[in-house]
C-alpha cells in the first residue's frame, strides 16, 4: 500500500525530473495544477500503486510509453553555420558519423578513423539545443538522428551533461556526461536525475535503474558513490545533498570524507556558499496541487526557516524552487504549468519570499527550460510565443531582463510537428 509520503516524493520526483528541463543548475520542478494534468492524475490513481511506480522512476510527459534502451546518442563528423535569427528556420544537418552501441561509451575517436572538428569552447552563453542538434555559437553538432534533448548542462571543462531520448521507439531517457569535443565519456543511465556543482567540476547523479548516487568527475571519472534511497538534490564542491520525504529526511554528504548530516526533509537546492537551502513539499490534498517552499538557515543545528510560503492554483505564493542564484540573491524555479506545456518562468528573493518574476498578470514569462545569468539580470529561456499561450504552437530562444524586456536570440520555430506533445525544440543549458 502506498503511503502518502511515498506519493509525494513519488510526485516532488517527476515534477523535479520534468523541472531539469528548466533549470538552471536543477531540473525546475513545477506542479502540475491544471485541470488536465489533475485528470490524468485521478484517472492514474485507479491503477493506485502501479501507475506511481511508473512515475517515481520515468520521465515526464512520455512516462506512459517509454520503454527498453536508449542509444547513445552519435554525434556526427561535420558543422554548419547556425543562421541569424532574421534567417529562416535553421536545418539539422546528416548525420554522417556511425552510431555508439546501446548502453556503452564512445569510443576513441581516432580508433574510428578520424578526429571531430575543432569546436568552440562550451559554456552558457553560448550553448542550446535545437531539435536533434547542439548548437555552440556558429558551430552545429549533430547528434543521433531523432534524439530528443531533455536537457543540458555545460561543464567546467567544456564538456556536457546531457538528457536525451530518441523520439521514435519507445527508448527511454538517457544521460551521458560529454567530453569537450563532445564525445561520450560516461553513460550514466537510463531515467534518472542529476545536478551539478556551481563550478561545472561535479556531477551528482541517480539512474532510475539503479539505488546508488554517485559523484562523477567532469572527465566522466567516478569520485564516490553510495547506496541511498534518497533523490539528487543539489551538489556544491565536494558536498552532495540528498533530497529525502518526511519519514527519511535529507542528507549532507562529503564525498571526500565520507561524513553525512542529517538535514531537513525535502530539500531541492543548496546556496554556493553552503549557508541555506531551499525546501519544496505537496500538501497532502485529493488534487495534489498545493505546494509549500521555504529557506532554512544551514549554519545553525536546528536550521530555522527564515522563509516559508503555501500556496495553489495561479497563487504566485505557489513556487517550487530548484536553484539559488550565482551570488545567492534568488532563487529560481517555477510557477504553476498548464497541463505539462508550459511553465511560468519563477524568481523570489532569497531574503524575504519576494516574487521578481512569475505568478500571473504582467511578470509572466511562460517556456520550457531557461537559466538566470551570472549577473543575476537576465534569463536565457526557451520561451514560449503562442497568442494564446495554451496550447503551444511556437518556441523561440530569448533572453530577459528581470523587468521583462526581452530579445529574440534564435529565430521562432513551429511545434506543430510534435505529434501532439508540446515539446520544445529550444533546449537551454542549465
Amino acid at each position: 500500500m502506498t503511503t502518502p509520503d511515498q506519493q509525494e516524493h513519488s510526485f516532488q520526483t517527476l515534477f523535479r525530473r520534468q523541472a531539469d528541463r528548466v533549470d538552471v543548475p536543477g531540473d525546475f520542478a513545477p506542479v502540475a495544477i491544471a485541470k488536465r494534468r489533475r485528470d490524468r492524475r485521478n484517472r492514474a490513481a485507479l491503477g493506485a500503486a502501479a501507475a506511481v511506480a511508473v512515475i517515481a522512476v520515468a520521465v515526464p510527459a512520455v512516462w506512459s510509453s517509454r520503454s527498453g534502451t536508449s542509444p547513445v546518442p552519435a554525434l556526427t563528423a561535420s558543422t554548419t553555420s547556425v543562421p541569424s535569427p532574421s534567417s529562416s528556420v535553421p536545418t539539422t544537418p546528416a548525420s554522417t558519423a556511425a552510431t555508439t552501441p546501446a548502453g556503452t561509451d564512445s569510443p576513441n575517436p581516432s580508433a574510428t578513423g578520424s578526429a571531430p572538428p575543432a569546436s568552440p569552447v562550451a559554456n552558457r552563453s553560448n550553448t542550446y539545443a535545437l531539435d536533434d542538434t547542439i548548437r555552440v555559437g556558429d558551430t552545429v553538432i549533430g547528434l543521433e538522428k531523432g534524439t530528443v534533448v531533455e536537457n543540458l548542462t555545460v561543464l567546467a571543462n567544456g564538456g556536457l551533461v546531457l538528457q536525451s531520448h530518441l523520439g521514435t521507439g519507445g527508448a527511454q531517457s538517457e544521460i551521458e556526461i560529454l567530453s569537450p569535443e563532445f564525445r561520450t565519456l560516461k553513460a550514466i543511465g537510463v531515467s534518472g536525475t542529476y545536478a551539478v556543482s556551481p563550478d561545472g567540476t561535479r556531477v551528482l547523479a541517480k539512474s532510475g535503474a539503479a539505488d546508488t548516487l554517485v559523484v562523477y568527475a567532469a572527465d566522466g571519472s567516478v569520485i564516490g558513490q553510495r547506496r541511498d534511497p534518497r533523490e539528487v538534490a543539489s551538489i556544491v564542491g565536494d558536498v552532495a545533498y540528498l533530497n529525502g520525504d518526511a519519514s527519511l529526511g535529507s542528507l549532507e554528504w562529503n564525498v571526500e570524507t565520507g561524513a553525512t548530516r542529517e538535514l531537513p526533509a525535502h530539500v531541492v537546492a543548496v546556496s554556493g556558499d553552503r549557508t541555506r537551502a531551499a525546501l519544496q513539499w505537496f500538501v497532502p490534498t485529493d488534487a495534489m496541487d498545493e505546494v509549500c517552499w521555504a529557506v532554512v538557515d544551514l549554519t545553525k543545528p536546528s536550521f530555522p526557516r527564515t522563509v516559508e510560503k503555501c500556496g495553489a492554483g495561479e497563487n504566485p505564493s505557489m513556487f517550487m524552487p530548484t536553484a539559488f542564484s550565482s551570488k545567492g540573491t534568488y532563487l529560481v524555479g517555477s510557477h504553476y504549468i498548464d497541463g505539462g506545456d508550459w511553465f511560468i518562468a519563477g524568481v523570489v528573493k532569497v531574503s524575504d519570499g519576494e516574487v521578481v518574476l512569475g505568478g500571473k498578470g504582467d511578470k509572466v514569462v511562460s517556456g520550457w527550460s531557461w537559466h538566470l545569468d551570472d549577473d543575476e539580470s537576465t534569463l536565457l529561456i526557451s520561451r514560449n510565443t503562442s497568442d494564446p499561450v495554451s496550447p503551444a504552437a511556437s518556441n523561440t530562444l530569448q533572453r530577459c531582463s528581470l523587468s521583462m524586456q526581452c530579445t529574440a536570440v534564435q529565430p521562432e520555430v513551429d511545434l506543430a510537428d510534435r505529434g501532439g506533445v508540446t515539446d520544445p525544440r529550444y533546449v537551454v543549458p542549465r
